[in-house]
């Protein structure tokens, strides 16, 4: 009888924002505080994942705008939990991005984010497991017994003032955030339904640390522009979107990448070759993903400077990208040259060693060092 009540309780909140999502499956824009309503109702009442399928289907039709993202945005920090770790948010950043490329490639802005820690910077990760690829960010931290899951407010914040780096998904520590996690995970893992949404444009834009500075990879030129204004909303100082031709939400040393730059209210176009990165061009098979387990190897030999090809060229120019959003930088080309000297002193690898010993599992680590000796 409790349940039935409610949810009677759940549908009768939900009548409410019918008429904002008639509007959006009639193909028009909504307002920031039309999104933020529909967004935070849906998250908190739609316990069977309906309204959230015809929202999702409606607005990626039409084509998510900067006000229907912020909105989204709103509705989760209205709803999440904070991090309070006292970081200068100056010395911050995150380089997760969409998702959902076309073209599979290793873990780029995952093992990039070693680097810009390696570097002196703190890499808050949102990081979430894969949807339409072998890996996503959360598997391959997982793979080191660091699993998103399983992480608490307290140890998120502390791995990220004393080590410098920690895989975030803000809603397993959110009490509020439940059930968009519940209804989130029905469509896309249990029922497989792996389709581009709204989630995968926004959901990694959201981070409960305070931060100044992004680079957000996309998986469609489209957005770029969209992503930016949204950046000058949310009060970002800088921010790089970007999206490589070949399919890829993240700088590519294959083809050129487009990007579009945020600073303070301004912001530009402008494309990108390996060569004006400082990097030789690569073939596609040199980059493409070999699946799940040779994505995880792939990512310890980069790390520890053992692999220096173009997989290694891949992660040090969107290391290098981040290096340059932070940094007194005047190209991104010279980001790219303090990232290479990073990458082969393994100061980076020294990283992953020291989050595995405070979060995760010393012998899953040396399992993946065995395989690589191989």
């Amino acid at each position: 009888m409790i349940k039935i009540k409610s949810m009677d309780k759940n549908l009768k909140s939900l009548q409410t924002i019918t008429p904002i999502l008639a509007k959006l499956v009639d193909g028009n824009d909504l307002t920031i505080e039309e999104a933020t309503k529909l967004f935070h109702d849906v998250f908190v009442y739609d316990t069977e994942a309906y309204h959230l399928a015809v929202l999702m289907g409606a607005i990626h039709a039409k084509g998510e705008t900067a006000d229907e993202l912020f909105g989204f945005y709103k509705a989760i920090d209205s709803l999440a939990e904070k991090l309070d770790t006292k970081l200068n948010p100056e010395r911050v950043i995150d380089l997760s991005g969409t998702g959902g490329g076309s073209f599979k490639s290793i873990n780029v802005s995952t093992a990039a984010s070693f680097v810009v820690t390696a570097a002196g910077y703190t890499v808050a990760k949102e990081a979430f497991y894969a949807v339409t690829g072998p890996t996503g960010s959360a598997d391959i931290f997982a793979a080191f017994g660091v699993d998103i899951a399983n992480l608490s407010k307290k140890q998120v914040e502390e791995a990220l003032t004393e080590v410098g780096i920690c895989p975030i998904f803000v809603a397993y520590f959110s009490a509020k955030l439940a059930n968009r996690a519940k209804i989130s995970g029905k469509i896309f893992r249990e029922r497989q339904i792996h389709v581009r949404s709204p989630f995968h444009l926004v959901s990694n834009v959201y981070s409960p640390q305070p931060m100044n500075y992004r680079v957000y990879g996309c998986y469609s030129e489209r957005y770029l522009q969209t992503l930016a204004e949204l950046f000058v909303k949310l009060g970002f100082k800088k921010s790089l979107t970007m999206y490589a031709e070949i399919g890829m939400p993240e700088f590519s040393n294959v083809g050129k990448t487009v990007v579009v730059e945020q600073s303070g209210k301004n912001i530009k176009k402008y494309t990108l070759t390996p060569k004006d990165l400082g990097v030789k061009e690569a073939e596609l098979d040199e980059i493409r993903t070999g699946g799940k387990e040779q994505n995880i190897i792939d990512f310890v030999r980069i790390l520890s400077g053992k692999e220096t090809g173009p997989k290694a060229d891949l992660v040090a120019i969107n290391a290098g990208a981040a290096l340059y959003v932070l940094g007194n930088l005047s190209t991104i080309k010279e980001g790219v040259e303090r990232a290479k000297k990073i990458l082969v002193t393994g100061k980076s690898y020294t990283v992953l060693e020291k989050l595995t010993r405070r979060l995760g599992s010393q012998d899953a680590l040396k399992m993946w060092l065995e395989k690589i000796a191989k």
